[in-house]
């Protein structure tokens, strides 16, 4: 690692002893070199299980998917000094980028197929890659390697639930930039958005239960009230928001006749029909029992009423509807912001112009 010298003005100064002397001075020096070495590499290591940790805590304290990707894709960036970080999730064998953080990364919209090389290494053996020249390998596709403009990759695979469904990519501009520390700190990175992802995904799923009608797969009446609560803001501004209120006719007695299992599947029919029927903007929600509310931005009075036709008509044309006699009544509320102040004001009316025509 170096060299030790000592220098005189006199001429053969130096002995065989002195030499014996300067060696042992030498030896002595490379172990404290060595000994501060370590102590330092020691410290790098600890303040970077440190940061880990406080990674990981973070990491799993989100139950938001972006937010996660996006602490790990941060993470490691700091810990790895890589240059982009990439999270890949697998549908077969085509790799799709989720989420993308660095100076060279990819847009989130890429995808490639894995080959059989990487398929092998990432799913089927679950171990790191390290592609030290991505110029001249042919684990990475030539338009990917173009876009990255990295020169070296390390991936590892993303196990949920015990099985590989993704990968975690640092890349870097240099070539021949990884090795097997930063394949420790990978490793341990990923096993941590492992956790984190599962956690965050049956927290979405549990919310999305929550807001769903577990019979039609609609809306439910919570999800449905904190919409209009939107839109009635929205109203206030000057909006045109109308809802409508769809009330299956003399339900009950076709539940009690045909019995509940074909009640069932009426209730799901007429639910995918009020769906099919219903812009990208609007809500179709199931609002309890046998009544639906489909919410109309930008929709006057008149085209609500349009609406309400049509669906009406296609109850009465609809195969499995139409043979149970099935109809359906329908009553129309416009948020008028002089006369009314909350949501339920607007389903009040809805409510009120459905009994009439009940009546009619």
């Amino acid at each position: 690692i170096g060299v030790v010298s000592a220098q005189s003005y006199e001429a053969n100064a130096y002995n065989q002893e002195d030499l014996e002397l300067l060696q042992a001075i030498a030896d002595l020096a490379v172990v404290a070199i060595n000994n501060s070495q370590h102590v330092t590499e020691l410290e790098a290591r600890q303040r970077e299980a440190e940061r880990i940790e406080e990674i990981g805590r973070a990491v799993a304290g989100s139950l938001e998917a972006k937010e996660v990707l996006r602490t790990v894709n941060d993470a490691v960036l700091e810990l790895l000094q890589a240059d982009s970080s990439s999270v890949w999730l697998l549908e077969g064998s085509q790799a799709n980028l989720d989420s993308s953080l660095g100076k060279i990364r990819i847009q989130e919209d890429t995808s490639w197929t894995f080959n059989e090389g990487m398929f092998q290494a990432i799913v089927v053996d679950r171990r790191p890659v390290i592609v030290e020249d991505l110029s001249q390998s042919r684990l990475v596709p030539n338009e990917i390697v173009r876009e990255s403009k990295a020169g070296s990759l390390l991936m590892v695979p993303l196990e949920l639930e015990g099985e590989v469904q993704g990968a975690l990519s640092a890349s870097k501009v240099e070539k021949q930039a990884f090795g097997q520390p930063e394949v420790e700190v990978l490793l341990r990175l990923a096993n941590q958005t492992s956790v984190a992802l599962v956690n965050a995904r049956l927290h979405e799923s549990i919310r999305a239960m929550s807001l769903t009608d577990p019979l039609t797969d609609l809306p439910n009446r919570r999800h449905l009230d904190m919409h209009l609560k939107r839109e009635v803001a929205a109203a206030r501004r000057g909006r045109h928001v109308c809802v409508v209120l769809f009330d299956l006719d003399d339900f009950k007695q076709h539940n009690d006749r045909l019995g509940h299992v074909v009640g069932d599947q009426i209730l799901r029919n007429f639910g995918r029909l009020l769906l099919s029927d219903t812009r990208a903007m609007n809500l179709a929600a199931r609002y309890g029992g046998d009544e639906f509310i489909t919410d109309l931005t930008d929709v006057t009075r008149e085209g609500a009423h349009s609406h309400a036709e049509r669906v009406e008509s296609r109850v009465a044309s609809h195969p499995d509807l139409n043979i149970h006699g099935l109809t359906v009544s329908f009553g129309i509320a416009e948020f008028d912001p002089i006369k009314m102040f909350e949501v339920e004001d607007l389903v009040r009316e809805a409510d009120r112009d459905l009994y009439q025509a009940k009546q009619k």
